[in-house]
């Protein structure tokens, strides 16, 4: 075989470049298993190769050609250079991964800080005597927030919490940070190997549970006002329905005495069906000193009581029975009986009801004198437009040609 001078001035050149190139390789991939692993034994092949290649680049440089003199120390062939250059290419060719595979694998004081830098959350490690042994990049962010510097013992977290920069706001043990997130801090001591001196601070994200708890509060101040409304909405409601009872009360005295005025002077001004009218206002007098059940009534008992007065009452159309309206219309024929005999002189009194889509139009004439001019509504009308009112419907009063009450109601029971 040739040797290694024999070569051409190209491959002269190529192969020390390689051996050299292959040379740096190994010596860093030493150093790399010397800083970073925990056995020194594995990093014995690459300082072997290192010194094979170092040996070899050394007897190039002392070999001669124009003197005869080769440069392998031993007068091997060139292909040695090849050989050596292969072997130690395929072993850094599986080193190096194999050396990647086991740093992700392997538990080191790299991996523990690459670990916790990648926490979403801050933290930080003190010695006994206080010095900052670890502190991932969160917390060193965040005491750059604080404080303006990096954290250098244990006692700078705490001056910067008690101390915050003007831009950080302070409310309830959380730190508003002037990028919009909220933080809270904890610190407690930990043991290691027996010694429970050493610290432990963290730092959390609280953002979403703050906003949260800001929204909660700003609707329990809602809740708080809409119960307040509903409280002073109960407290009305009790005096309406007071007030509606009063009126109601004061409906049916006004009702029951103006029939029991109208049948004394029937009985005055006529002598005929005495025993009657008598019966009538015994019935009358009665109802006042018993217990009320209720200011209206149905139909037929507006009829009846009307009948007892010499008055006849005669309906066109229809109502449902025992509904609101019925009920409304009852009292409005009631009223318009006793305005009947008391202002008009009349004896029939006229109601005409007519169903429009959802609402019935209803009115109320009598057979007496027209009035000589618009109607002024006494106690009786009044409260009657009040309570028709308060179902929802509407009610007008009307002189001419004759007098007449127009009243319209809902027709479905839920709108009353």
């Amino acid at each position: 075989m040739s040797a290694f001078s024999s070569l051409s001035a190209f491959w002269q050149t190529m192969l020390p470049l390689l051996l050299y190139v292959e040379a740096v390789l190994e010596l860093g991939l030493f150093l790399y298993q010397i800083l970073r692993s925990s056995k020194p034994l594995r990093s014995l092949p690459c300082a072997v190769h290192f010194a094979i290649l170092l040996t070899l680049l050394f007897s190039v440089t002392q070999g001669d050609p124009d003197q005869g003199k080769d440069a392998f120390l031993l007068g091997a062939p060139w292909l040695v250079f090849v050989l050596v250059i292969v072997l130690v290419a395929i072993h850094f060719a599986i080193a190096l991964p194999r050396e990647y595979r086991r740093r992700k694998n392997e538990l080191s004081p790299f991996s523990i800080k690459e670990a916790t830098d990648k926490l979403p959350m801050g933290i930080c490690f003190a010695a006994p005597d206080g010095r900052i042994i670890l502190c991932n990049n969160r917390m060193r962010r965040l005491s750059f927030a604080l404080c303006g510097h990096e954290l250098q013992v244990a006692g700078d977290l705490a001056d910067a919490l008690a101390r915050p920069h003007g831009s950080i706001i302070v409310q309830d043990g959380c730190y508003l940070l002037p990028d919009g997130t909220v933080w809270q801090f904890r610190a407690q001591n930990i043991s290691v190997d027996g010694d429970d001196r050493w610290r432990q601070m963290t730092a959390h994200n609280v953002t979403e549970l703050y906003n949260g708890n800001l929204r909660q509060a700003e609707i329990n101040r809602e809740l708080t006002e809409v119960n307040r409304k509903l409280q002073r909405m109960y407290e009305r409601m009790a005096d309406d329905i007071k007030e509606r009872e009063s009126l109601d009360l004061k409906v049916y005295i006004h009702d029951t005495i103006g029939r029991s005025l109208l049948t004394i002077r029937d009985i005055i001004g006529s002598g005929e069906d005495t025993q009657r009218k008598l019966a009538s206002l015994q019935e009358a007098v009665s109802m006042l000193t018993s217990n009320r059940v209720t200011s209206h009534g149905t139909m037929d008992q507006v009829k009846q009581a009307a009948m007892a007065l010499g008055v006849r009452v005669k309906t066109e159309g229809y109502l449902p029975p025992d509904s609101a309206a019925e009920e409304l219309t009852a009292a409005a024929a009631r009223e318009c009986v006793t305005n009947c005999l008391r202002h008009a002189g009349g004896r029939e009194v006229y109601i005409r009801i007519a169903q429009r889509d959802d609402r019935y139009d209803i009115t109320i004439t009598n057979s007496g004198a027209l009035p000589a001019g618009p109607i002024r509504e006494g106690s009786g009308l009044a409260s009657l437009r009040r309570s028709i009112e308060a179902a929802g419907g509407e009610m007008h009063t009307a002189y001419k040609p004759r007098f007449a009450l127009l009243i319209t109601l809902p027709s479905k029971e839920n709108d009353l």
